[in-house]
């Protein structure tokens, strides 16, 4: 007899394991297989670390959550943001915001000529 766990999220989404019966454990691990350009490092003589995805058991009340057909669901756990990684993506919200907001003016100027052109218009294009 075995147990089945399926895992939600990350890089192992909807897969199904049957592991023996046993207590379902409280983290699972998955290998990652490296990219590509890893596997054929150019000057490197070591071999890159192998990465691992992490998972844990979905709980709803303290117990582990179950799926209809009564296999284990196990939540991908990503790893925390390095400070790097953090500037990284504030950049990025930042440089969508100002294209956002370039956008937005351009929209409004774009908007007053129109108006210009059919003064019945609204004041605004979001009036509309």
């Amino acid at each position: 007899m075995s147990i089945e766990i399926r895992f939600v999220g990350g890089p192992a989404d909807g897969r199904t394991y049957a592991i023996p019966d046993a207590p379902p454990p409280p983290l699972y691990l998955i290998s990652l297989a490296p990219p590509l350009s890893e596997l054929f490092p150019s000057g490197r003589v070591e071999p890159s670390p192998i990465q691992k995805a992490e998972y844990e058991p979905l709980r709803v009340y303290g117990l582990p959550r179950r799926a209809d057909d009564g296999a284990y669901l196990y939540q991908h756990r990503a790893a925390p943001l390095t400070a790097d990684e953090r500037e990284a993506l504030a950049r990025r919200r930042a440089e969508r915001q100002a294209v956002e907001e370039q956008r937005r003016a351009e929209l409004d100027e774009t908007w007053q000529e129109i108006r210009r052109e059919r003064p019945h218009y609204p004041e605004s294009w979001r009036d509309l």
